[in-house]
């Protein structure tokens, strides 16, 4: 799963080094949540994000450089992490993977931009609070990819941890239903551990169809694919539930089933 952090909500909003502190810890914490479901995708950027402001006269890379000497282990640990993505990138503005792409939020160009990166990639955006364009969790915006049509398209946006928590599926046995020992007898036993079938749904792929709470996923050590369905609940922490049980891959949707084999080879 791709995820980009956005350099655009970046505008200074700090007022002072305190709460420029708490704006990057809110983003360590949302980087960690959802570190279980990124597949071995490294988190993106844009090239000019070191320069953006946090407050008035702090960039991110002069906060970061401030950061790195703390004695603050917390603050020490995101000022690495965004050091190692600014030297090493990957940047979503030189890859080429945007240059054929118009991308518009807000009538304002942006097609240069990660919140562009995110939509061709069908992405996360991580954007810093209290930006008043970037509050809400979910964002329009107007994208065409080459000579294709012009099209609505919603971005995840992430400002907060409870909302990063939304988007990390957690495995619950359903009354038994799928339960080895006990299962209904007209449902198929899961044959994992729940350790091996979070595993399994950390990295699993959700159904295009809009009207579906399902997602697929593949274990190798049993060669087997599996089906995760939503509980329509979340838990006392705010994470979504899931059962599953497993299915032949010919249960699986076309479309599910490519991304899947090309998550395994990557």
């Amino acid at each position: 799963m791709h995820f980009l952090i956005n350099e655009l909500s970046f505008i200074g909003q700090a007022a002072n080094d305190y709460k420029a502190d708490e704006l990057m810890k809110n983003i360590l914490d949302i980087i960690q949540e959802i570190s279980v479901i990124q597949n071995g995708d490294p988190i993106q950027t844009h090239s000019t994000f070191s320069c953006q402001k946090l407050s008035h006269d702090l960039t991110v890379n002069q906060w970061i450089l401030n950061t790195i000497k703390s004695k603050k282990s917390d603050q020490q640990k995101i000022a690495m992490i965004l050091l190692r993505l600014l030297r090493k990138g990957p940047f979503i503005d030189v890859q080429g993977l945007i240059n054929n792409c118009q991308c518009h939020y807000q009538r304002q160009d942006v097609s240069s931009s990660s919140l562009a990166g995110a939509t061709k990639l069908e992405g996360i955006l991580i954007s810093l609070q209290n930006h008043p364009d970037f509050i809400q969790e979910n964002i329009e915006v107007e994208f065409q990819d080459g000579t294709n049509s012009k099209e609505a398209r919603i971005i995840n946006n992430l400002t907060e941890i409870k909302q990063a928590r939304k988007i990390c599926p957690r495995y619950k046995i359903s009354s038994n239903k799928h339960d080895l020992l006990g299962h209904w007898e007209k449902g198929t036993p899961m044959n994992l551990t729940d350790e091996e079938a979070q595993k399994v749904l950390n990295l699993s792929v959700h159904s295009s169809n809009e009207n579906s709470q399902k997602c697929y996923g593949f274990h190798k050590e049993t060669d087997q694919f599996y089906v995760f369905h939503s509980d329509n609940t979340f838990d006392e922490q705010g994470y979504p539930t899931y059962h599953g049980f497993p299915i032949p891959e010919d249960q699986v949707p076309k479309e599910v089933l490519n991304k899947i084999f090309n998550n395994i080879k990557t």
